[in-house]
C-alpha cells in the first residue's frame, strides 16, 4: 500500500530554500546546491526556526534552548554569532529567507519549504511519502544542549503522534481486510504497542474468516504488553480479545455437543455467519454513517439494547428480560447516549441479531447472554456476557466483559452501574481519539467537549491554553448541554490545581458551585456526583460537606453503589482522610486506588495527588516509586512533577532531585512556594507548614 521509497520535495515545489529535517539534515536551493551550515549550533538554530510553525521565535527562547548552561549575557552573545553564521551560509540564495528582528527571528513561509511541515499539514495521502521509521527527526543534533534535547524530543513526539493519527484514520475508513492488514503492519513498525493497529489486524482476520489467526494475534498482543509494560492492553483491546476467545470456546462447545450444524446463540454470532452471505452492516465508512446520523449532537450517539439471550431455562429468560429493561433505563439516565428502541421480532425469527443496522441513525448496539446456574447458589444467579458493538465500525466489538450475576438486588444495581460506567469511558476515549483528527469547525459542542476530555487525560500542562479555549468554545456554542458543563467544570478544576500564579479562593468556590449544579442535572450519572464531591473536598471550608456527600452516595446504603468501588472514589476518600489527619485510613484508601486505577481512564487525574498522599502518610519509598513511574509516563504533568519533587525532598538535593527540580522550572518557570501553597490552602495548617519545609529544602523561589 505504501511506497516508502517516495521521498523528497513535491514536484511543484518552487521555494528557494528546501529543508529536510528527518534523517540526514539537508538545506538545498532551487537548483539543488547545499547551503546547510556546518556547525551543530547553527544547524540547531535553523531547525528551531523551521519547526516553529512559521511564527516568530524570541531570541531569549533561542538562547535558552541552545545555551542553557551559560549565563544570559554569554548566551545572547553566542546567539548573535550563530545568527551571522546562519545568514552567511544561506547567502547563496540571494534573498533573505529569515526575518531578523530586534527581539525575534522567523523563517519566511513563502520562500521556504520544510519536510516536517508537509507531513503535519498533509492528509492520509502523505502516508505514501513518509520516510522509513529508522530516519529520526534531527538525529544528528542529539546532545548539542540539554534544553535542546528536551525540545527536540517534544517535536519528535508531536510528529509521531500526527503520523499515528493519520494511520489510525486510514484504518477507520478502509474496508478491504488486506488493505487494513497492510496499513496496520506499517503502523506497528513505527509503534509496536499501538492498540488501534492490533485491533484492526485482529478484526481483519476475523473478517477473512481466519479465527485461529485472529486468536493467535490476540494472545500475541496480550503477551507483548505484559512483557514490555508489565500490564495488559486497554479495555477496548481486551474486550475484543475476550470476545474472540469466548467465540472460539463457544464454537468448540457447540461442535463437541451438537455437531457442526449446531444452532449458534445469536448473541455470540459474528456478522459473517449471517444467512444469505450478506453483510448486516452497510458498506459505509464509520465517519460517513456518523455524519448521516440524525440523532442529537448532544450525545455520544444513538444506542439500542438488543434483548439479552438466555440459556438455562425459564429462570434465565426471566433474568434476561429484566436485565434488558434495566440496562435500557440506566442508559437513559446517563444522558450521554440517545437511546432508541430495538426493533421487535417474532420469537421464531432466526434472522440477523442486529436487524436494524441498515438504519444509519443507530450507532451502537448492546447485546449479551445470560446463563443461569442449573442449581441456584446462595449468592450467584449465574453469569452474564455483555458486549457493545459499534455500527460505525461495521459491528466491531468496542467493549465486552463477563460478569458473575449476583442474586442480591443491590449488588445487581452495582453491577449495572459498573457496566454503564465502563461503556461511557470506553466510548469517551475512542470517540475523543476520533475527534482529534477532525477540524474543530466541524465539531458540535458535545464533540468538542469529548475532544477536550481526551486532551485532559494526557496530563500535559502545555495543553492548558488549548484545553481552556476548546472547552470555552464548546460552552459558548451550547450552554445548556449538561455534558459540556461537566467537562468544563472538570477541566476548570484541574487547570486551577496546576495554576500556581494566583490565590483567588472565589475561583475554586465558583468551580465547586458549578460542579454541584452539574451533579443535580446528571442525577442518574455518578460522574456528576463524583465531580461535586471532589471539588468540595479541595475547597477550603467545604470538607465536611464533601464527606457528607461521599457517605450519602457511596456508603452501605448509598445512591450509587458502583462508585463505592471506583478507583477515583478511593482516591477521593484518601484525600478526605488525609485532610482529616487520619493518615492510616488515607494510606489504606490510596493503596486500593493504586491497585484499581488501571480499570478507569479518569483515574489518571487522581494519580498526582496519590503521590502526595503516600508521602504525607509516611510511605516515602512507595511515594518516590509512584512519582518516578508517573512522571516517566506523563512528564508534562506539573502537579505530578511537583509531588514527585516533594517525595524526593526528604532525601536532600541529590542528582535526581536536582533533575526533577529543573524539569519543574522548565514546565512552570514562574513557580513559587507561595504560589504552590495558595493552591494547598485546603490542607490542615500543620501539613501546609510541612509542605513549605519540603519545598524550601529543594530551594524553590519563595515568591
Amino acid at each position: 500500500m505504501f511506497d516508502l521509497a517516495l521521498r523528497g520535495v513535491a514536484k511543484t515545489d518552487s521555494t528557494l530554500l528546501r529543508l529536510r529535517l528527518i534523517g540526514r539534515m539537508e538545506a538545498t536551493t532551487l537548483t539543488g546546491e547545499s547551503v546547510l551550515p556546518v556547525g551543530g549550533k547553527t544547524k540547531g538554530l535553523l531547525a528551531i526556526l523551521a519547526l516553529s510553525d512559521r511564527k516568530p521565535v524570541a531570541r531569549s527562547h533561542l538562547a535558552e534552548l541552545l545555551w542553557s548552561r551559560r549565563p544570559d549575557d554569554l548566551a545572547r552573545a553566542s546567539l548573535r554569532q550563530e545568527i551571522h553564521r546562519l545568514l552567511d551560509a544561506l547567502s547563496p540564495l540571494g534573498v533573505d529567507v529569515i526575518d531578523v528582528q530586534r527581539h525575534t527571528l522567523a523563517l519566511k513561509p513563502a520562500l521556504t519549504s520544510v519536510d516536517v511541515e508537509r507531513i503535519l499539514n498533509g492528509g492520509k495521502s502523505i502516508l505514501r511519502e513518509l520516510p522509513p521509521p529508522s530516519e529520526v527527526l534531527l538525529g544528528e543534533l542529539n546532545g548539542i544542549d540539554p534544553a535542546f534535547n528536551e525540545w527536540i524530543e517534544g517535536q519528535r513526539t508531536r510528529l509521531n503522534r500526527h503520523i499515528y493519527q493519520l494511520f489510525e484514520s486510514a484504518l477507520r475508513t478502509q474496508v478491504d481486510p488486506d488493505a487494513i492488514l497492510d496499513t496496520a503492519d506499517h503502523l506497528l513498525v513505527r509503534d509496536g504497542l499501538n492498540e488501534a493497529a492490533w485491533r484492526a489486524r485482529i478484526q481483519a482476520w476475523v473478517t477473512k474468516g481466519e479465527y485461529a489467526q485472529a486468536a493467535a494475534l490476540g494472545d500475541q498482543v496480550v503477551q507483548l504488553f505484559q512483557d514490555q509494560l508489565g500490564t495488559v492492553p486497554g479495555p477496548a483491546t481486551m474486550g475484543l480479545v475476550r470476545s474472540l476467545q469466548e467465540r472460539i470456546a463457544f464454537d468448540s462447545y457447540a461442535k463437541a455437543h451438537h455437531g457442526g450444524s449446531a444452532e449458534m446463540d445469536a448473541a455470540l454470532v459474528h456478522a459473517d455467519m449471517q444467512p444469505e452471505g450478506g453483510k448486516i452492516f452497510p458498506p459505509v465508512s464509520g465517519d460517513v454513517a456518523y455524519l448521516a446520523s440524525p440523532v442529537s449532537t448532544r450525545t455520544l450517539g444513538s444506542i439500542a439494547v438488543a434483548p439479552l439471550k438466555a440459556a438455562g431455562g425459564a429462570h434465565a429468560e426471566t433474568l434476561a428480560a429484566e436485565l434488558t429493561e434495566r440496562l435500557e433505563v440506566k442508559l437513559v439516565g446517563l444522558q450521554t447516549f440517545t437511546v432508541v428502541p430495538f426493533p421487535e421480532t417474532a420469537q421464531a425469527d432466526t434472522g440477523p441479531l442486529l436487524g436494524n443496522t441498515h438504519n444509519p441513525g443507530t450507532d451502537y448496539v448492546i447485546s449479551g447472554l445470560v446463563r443461569a446456574n442449573t442449581e441456584h447458589g446462595e449468592s450467584s444467579e449465574g453469569y452474564v456476557i455483555i458486549r457493545l458493538l459499534s455500527l460505525r465500525q461495521e459491528g466491531s466489538v468496542v467493549w465486552a466483559d463477563r460478569f458473575e450475576l449476583p442474586k442480591d438486588t443491590r449488588a445487581q444495581r452495582a453491577l449495572l452501574f459498573y457496566v454503564m460506567k465502563s461503556l461511557q469511558w470506553s466510548l469517551f476515549v475512542s470517540e475523543g481519539q476520533r475527534m482529534m483528527s477532525r477540524p474543530i469547525a466541524e465539531l458540535s459542542a458535545f464533540q468538542m467537549a469529548v475532544r477536550a476530555l481526551t486532551l485532559l487525560l494526557r496530563c500535559d500542562v502545555t495543553l492548558s491554553t488549548e484545553l481552556r479555549d476548546l472547552v470555552e468554545r464548546a460552552y459558548q456554542s451550547d450552554q445548556e448541554s449538561v455534558f459540556v458543563l461537566y467537562v468544563r467544570s472538570l477541566i476548570r478544576f484541574f487547570l486551577y490545581q496546576e495554576n500556581w500564579s494566583s490565590s483567588s479562593q472565589e475561583e475554586i468556590e465558583d468551580i465547586a458551585s458549578a460542579a454541584g449544579y452539574v451533579a443535580i442535572q446528571l442525577r442518574a450519572n455518578p460522574l456528576g456526583v463524583w465531580l461535586s464531591m471532589m471539588t468540595r473536598t479541595f475547597t477550603p471550608g467545604q470538607l465536611d460537606e464533601a464527606k457528607a456527600l461521599t457517605a450519602e452516595y457511596t456508603g452501605a446504603t448509598g445512591v450509587f453503589p458502583a462508585i463505592a468501588i471506583s478507583p477515583s472514589t478511593h482516591a477521593l476518600k484518601a484525600a478526605q482522610a488525609l485532610l482529616s489527619e487520619e493518615k492510616a485510613v488515607a494510606l489504606e484508601e490510596i493503596q486500593q486506588f493504586r491497585a484499581l486505577r488501571a480499570s478507569q481512564p479518569l483515574a489518571v487525574l487522581s494519580e498526582p495527588f496519590s503521590i502526595f498522599v503516600l508521602e504525607a502518610s509516611g510511605n516515602n519509598e512507595e511515594a518516590r516509586q509512584a512519582g518516578a513511574a508517573f512522571v516517566s509516563l506523563y512528564p508534562r504533568s506539573a502537579t505530578g512533577v511537583l509531588y514527585y519533587l516533594v517525595a524526593l525532598a526528604s532525601h536532600g538535593m541529590g542528582e535526581e532531585t536536582e533533575r526533577v527540580k529543573r524539569h519543574l522550572l522548565r514546565l512552570v518557570p514562574d513557580v513559587t512556594i507561595s504560589g504552590v501553597l495558595s493552591r494547598h490552602d485546603f490542607l490542615p495548617e500543620s501539613m501546609q507548614l510541612w509542605l513549605r519545609e519540603m519545598l524550601t529544602r529543594v530551594s524553590l523561589p519563595q515568591g
